[in-house]
C-alpha cells in the first residue's frame, strides 16, 4: 500500500514538472501549445508587441555595453557602463506610465524633512 501511494505521489511530481515545462518552454508543438493555453490563460492578454523601433534602440543600447565592456582599461569600463546604465533608466522611463512616476513623486513630497535625503555634499 505504502509503495502505491509513493509512486502516485511521483507520478503527480513528474506531471507537475511537465506542466512547468511546457509553461515556461518556447518551440512548442501543438499538444504542449494547448496545453500552455488552457493552463495559462489571463497572461496572453498581458503581453505586449514590441515596435520594432523599441526593439533597434535596446539592441544598440546593449550593443555599446558589448563595446564598452570588451575595453582593456578599467576606467573607460566604468564610465561606459554608467553611460549605458543612465541610457537604460531613460529607456526603461519612457516606457513607463506617468501614473507610476506620479506615485513615486508623492511619496517623496509626503516625507517629513528629518527622512528625506541630503542630494548636496560638500566638498572642502
Amino acid at each position: 500500500m505504502i509503495m502505491l501511494i509513493a509512486a502516485t505521489l511521483l507520478y503527480i511530481i513528474v506531471i507537475a514538472i511537465c506542466i512547468s515545462v511546457i509553461i515556461k518552454g518556447h518551440s512548442l508543438n501543438f499538444i504542449e501549445r494547448k496545453i500552455k493555453k488552457a493552463v495559462v490563460q489571463n497572461k496572453a492578454s498581458t503581453e505586449k508587441e514590441i515596435t520594432e523601433k523599441d526593439y533597434h534602440q535596446a539592441y544598440e543600447i546593449v550593443d555599446d555595453l558589448a563595446v564598452v565592456l570588451e575595453c582593456d582599461n578599467d576606467m573607460v569600463k566604468y564610465n561606459g557602463v554608467k553611460s549605458v546604465f543612465k541610457r537604460v533608466e531613460a529607456f526603461r522611463n519612457q516606457k513607463h506610465d506617468n501614473l507610476s512616476q506620479r506615485h513615486s513623486l508623492d511619496d517623496v513630497a509626503k516625507k517629513p524633512i528629518e527622512q528625506k535625503k541630503a542630494s548636496l555634499w560638500v566638498v572642502k
